[in-house]
């Protein structure tokens, strides 16, 4: 977390940008019942902020149908995504894939949890 939070800091410093807040969840992205996803859609829905920055869009969501749930509150209030991997930036106009890195960042979950469980199956047949 301290080397993700370094890495916020200095791209705001570099933009010259406010922070708000840091919205901090362990929790699986997979999931909207992350205290920390709730505070930041009840604070993006009041306009306290006008950008989210995101390490990437895994980050926020790794569930197709939550990923567009956070997307339509965003365009709803005016709120600007971008990520430090630059695969999303709103303020230059670059949306154009959000699809297909929600859709990846699904299938990226499917696949560890498919992965996950096969490794509990073997240790219980052990």
């Amino acid at each position: 977390m301290e080397n993700q939070e370094s890495l916020f800091y200095s791209f705001i410093a570099q933009k010259g940008w406010e922070l708000h807040d840091f919205y901090i969840d362990i929790e699986t992205g997979t999931t909207d019942k992350r205290e920390g996803l709730k505070r930041l859609i009840e604070d993006a829905e009041q306009w306290k902020f006008d950008c989210i920055l995101a390490k990437e869009l895994s980050r926020l969501a790794r569930n197709g149908e939550l990923s567009y749930k956070i997307r339509r509150v965003l365009e709803e209030n005016r709120i600007h995504i971008t990520t430090l991997d630059g695969a999303i930036n709103t303020l230059e106009g670059n949306m154009d894939k959000f699809s297909l890195y929600a859709w990846l960042y699904e299938e990226e979950s499917r696949r560890i949890s498919k992965r996950i469980k096969t490794v509990f199956r073997q240790m219980a047949a052990r």
